[in-house]
């Protein structure tokens, strides 16, 4: 091969050793965005690099327990438009309506459950041991719409003890509905309770797009005063089936008090 040739030949390697080396670079710098994406996906940030906007209303600077049962307590914005959620994360505002909630924590509107629900019925009196205390629901009575370990807890005491109260005082057909849920993984902290009480029930009814601060949700939210409600207190009072006294209400993205 003449010099000339072999320079050639030299010079498409150099080529083909850059092309080769950019594209390993190229892959590289995709595969870590990815997975910086993907861990703030996994802490509640679903819209951080996506916006489309002039929205109808931005929570900004606000505390998110997101109802799902996965993710702890994140801060970020909550994006509204008709009604639902479009984003959650950082979001930007331009254009929009904007909501400072700095000390606040969001929640999704809690559910619960009614005869109408179409729920399996039972009667009472042969409803516990034979299924779990977190299955059977009651329909009637100061403790309608909680489940008997809720009640149990209401009253600090055992789900054995509640039922034998509870079937001494309803009368003998007295009638519950039972609810299987999906229960989240893991020891039931904040992010599982508020989950039963939100998502899972959300699920139960059909209802997907209720029950969680998330994209394609709508937008019915609680905000409360963070300070007031340190974890164990928040514990205490979703055991008992009931969430913190909302300062804002908002129902498909309205402030209902306001």
């Amino acid at each position: 091969m003449s010099g000339k040739g072999a320079r050639g030949v030299t010079r498409l390697k150099r080529i083909l050793l850059g092309l080769l080396v950019a594209l390993l670079a190229g892959v590289t710098s995709y595969a870590v965005s990815l997975g910086v994406f993907a861990g703030l996906k996994i802490k509640g940030y679903t819209y951080l690099f996506r916006a489309t906007e002039p929205y109808d209303l931005v929570i900004k600077h606000v505390r998110i327990l997101d109802g799902t049962g996965e993710n702890g307590p994140f801060r970020g914005d909550i994006a509204i438009r008709d009604g639902y959620i479009c984003g959650v994360g950082y979001i930007n505002q331009k254009n929009s309506p904007v909501f400072d909630a700095g000390g606040l924590t969001a929640i999704p509107w809690p559910l619960r459950f009614k005869k109408e629900d179409g729920f399996v019925e039972h009667l009472l009196q042969t409803s516990y041991p034979r299924y779990e205390e977190e299955e059977i629901y009651l329909l009637e009575g100061p403790y309608g719409g909680l489940s008997l370990a809720e009640a149990a807890s209401e009253l600090g005491v055992t789900p054995g003890e509640m039922f034998a109260r509870l079937s001494g005082e309803y009368p003998a057909g007295a009638r519950v509905i039972l609810v299987p849920l999906r229960k989240p993984a893991g020891e039931p902290g904040v992010k599982e309770l508020l989950a039963g009480l939100t998502s899972c029930r959300a699920e139960a009814l059909g209802e997907r797009d209720r029950g969680a601060v998330k994209a394609g949700c709508r937008a019915d939210l609680y905000l409360f005063k963070t300070v007031d409600y340190p974890e164990e207190k928040l514990i205490q009072l979703l055991r008992r089936g009931s969430v913190p006294d909302p300062v804002f209400r908002l129902q498909a993205g309205k402030f209902l008090n306001m």
